[in-house]
């Protein structure tokens, strides 16, 4: 029996619909394109880099195995650079952009005002410091002083009833005064006049400014290195080196040092004061509607206490010459463009009847403050060079000169420490605190040294030693030549040592002064009592015991 075998058909496979991972292959290979530009953005090396295949080491797959991780791990990437590659995928933000431009705009801004407090604090302790150097030396000083006060110095000239000079050296004769003229505002016209003449009639006025200077006639000739300085008058002599202190309230000199200390903030800060129309403000020059320059403002250490002259309603009356204010009136003074940022101003002697010496000191303003919100300023100065008055220019509301600088007659010799007049002096103090320590411990020199006085001129000393004794400063501030100023600073330490080991110290000094000032009085009121009795027919005095 045969088998027949059949011929089988080819089978043929259906047709399948395409699957989803056929379909999603591009995307993915998309992702990865991204993904591997990710990370070769950042330098990092996957694992999948190892090397692989039958010729490849085990050791060394191992290696590039712990190198890859290593990097991997070492340049793991940060939230910010994920957003940051996120962003450059999808394109940047303009909301996001102008946020983050916003921002550090703002970062910007507040680091330069963070600048500026620092820069702002920095100043303040600065001044601070240059303050409380200056009101300590200012108060050194004045201590110093009082060791010396009330002591006779030498011999006294019953001619003159003024002293000697000390160690009969010849510094010359005693400067020239000047006499301040009397000048007369009126009100109502707003016109100065200066007066001529006082008589029994009434006063003999000249209007300021006439052309006609007094005692004189025609135009001022001005002298080589001549300048002009507005002076303060001092009933003490104020030498080179001398410290002085300050205390401002008044509208006449609160305008004057505003203009003579540097950097004044020209812009008031009061809301009232911004509102009021710059036509307004007036200046001290002819013509105060025309002026838009606005007065400055002067701040405290602390930069929260100031002078706003601005919102002062008695400094606009200073200004204008209104009445609403009992104070000096400004109005029509001289201009003041050549003292603006000096930092300077004169300070000269004053006598009992007015009159003002002809030679003063240059002072320099080390420091100020303002002590008293809107009101008080508070100014130290010191002494730096002399001068020799020419003529007063002006007299109200404050003095002004033309002057020349005092050189001395050897321009090439430099004003150097007086050692020798130094050890003298502190021979006086080592003299003071063996025979009157309790004083020495009351005015706050109990522990006075040597160093106190080492590094000082002969200005400086005359400046310590001369503050009751005007007349001989004076001769000293006048001399132009410095060996002969040591020479008569030398001696005159050495007599204040003689005079003090004779008893006469400042406490017994001061108790004898009055003594013989109460026995003059007393001297003065039985002479005349005795003429008035004399005049009367009883010479005695005697009559009205019978």
């Amino acid at each position: 029996m045969s088998t027949a075998r059949c011929a089988r058909a080819p089978r043929v496979a259906p047709a399948r619909a395409p699957s989803a991972s056929a379909t999603t292959k591009p995307r993915a290979r998309a992702r990865a394109t991204r993904a591997r530009a990710f990370w070769d953005r950042f330098g990092v090396s996957k694992t999948d880099d190892v090397p692989s295949g039958e010729n490849v080491d085990a050791d060394a797959r191992a290696t590039a195995t712990a190198t890859a991780t290593t990097t991997t791990r070492a340049a793991k990437p940060t939230a910010e650079d994920s957003l940051s590659a996120l962003s450059a995928l999808l394109g940047e933000d303009e909301r996001e952009a102008k946020a983050a431009r916003e921002l550090e705009e703002a970062d910007a801004r507040r680091a330069e005002a963070q600048a500026r407090e620092r820069e702002r604090k920095e100043a303040g302790a600065a001044r601070r410091r240059e303050f409380v150097k200056a009101d300590a030396a200012t108060t050194r000083i004045q201590r110093l002083q009082a060791v010396f006060l009330d002591v006779p110095l030498g011999m006294m000239d019953f001619s003159t009833m003024k002293d000697k000079t000390p160690g009969g050296e010849a510094l010359g004769p005693e400067p020239e005064w000047f006499k301040l003229p009397t000048e007369v505002f009126d009100k109502v016209t707003g016109e100065r006049f200066v007066v001529e003449e006082e008589s029994d009639s009434g006063l003999e006025l000249k209007p300021k400014g006439s052309g006609e200077s007094e005692g004189d006639s025609g135009e001022i000739v001005r002298l080589p290195g001549e300048f002009q300085l507005p002076v303060i008058p001092y009933p003490f002599v104020a030498t080179p080196g001398t410290y002085v202190r300050l205390n401002l309230f008044e509208p006449r000199w609160l305008t004057l040092f505003s203009k003579l200390i540097p950097g004044g903030d020209e812009s008031a800060t009061d809301k009232a004061t911004e509102s009021r129309p710059s036509s307004e403000v007036k200046t001290d020059e002819d013509g105060f509607g025309a002026s838009t320059v606005r007065r400055r403002v002067l701040r405290g250490i602390d930069g929260k206490a100031k002078i706003d002259l601005n919102a002062l309603p008695i400094i606009e009356a200073y200004e204008t010459g209104a009445r609403s204010f009992d104070i000096v009136p400004g109005f029509g003074r001289l201009p003041e463009d050549e003292f603006v940022d000096t930092n300077a101003f004169g300070a000269v002697f004053r006598g009992l009847d007015g009159q003002i010496a002809s030679v003063g000191t240059t002072m320099e303003v080390q420091a100020h403050d303002v002590v008293v919100d809107g009101r008080l300023l508070s100014v130290c100065a010191k002494g730096t060079r002399r001068f020799k008055v020419l003529r007063v220019a002006q007299t109200e509301p404050y003095v002004i000169v033309d002057a020349v600088p005092i050189e001395d007659d050897d321009q090439s010799s430099v004003v150097t420490p007086d050692q020798a007049s130094a050890e003298a002096v502190n021979e006086v103090f080592d003299l003071m605190k063996v025979v009157d320590p309790y004083y020495m411990e009351a005015i706050g020199l109990e522990d006075v040294s040597k160093s106190d006085v080492k590094d000082m001129t002969e200005f400086d000393l005359a400046n310590v030693m001369y503050y009751t004794h005007p007349t001989l400063a004076l001769k000293l501030l006048a001399s132009k030549d410095s060996a002969l100023r040591k020479r008569v600073v030398l001696a005159s330490a050495k007599s204040f040592k003689r005079a003090i080991e004779l008893g006469f110290t400042p406490r017994k000094s001061r108790l004898l002064s009055s003594f013989v000032n109460l026995a003059l009085l007393f001297g003065v009121g039985f002479t005349i009592l005795a003429i008035k009795n004399a005049l009367e027919g009883d010479p005695s005095g005697l009559d009205d015991f019978y």
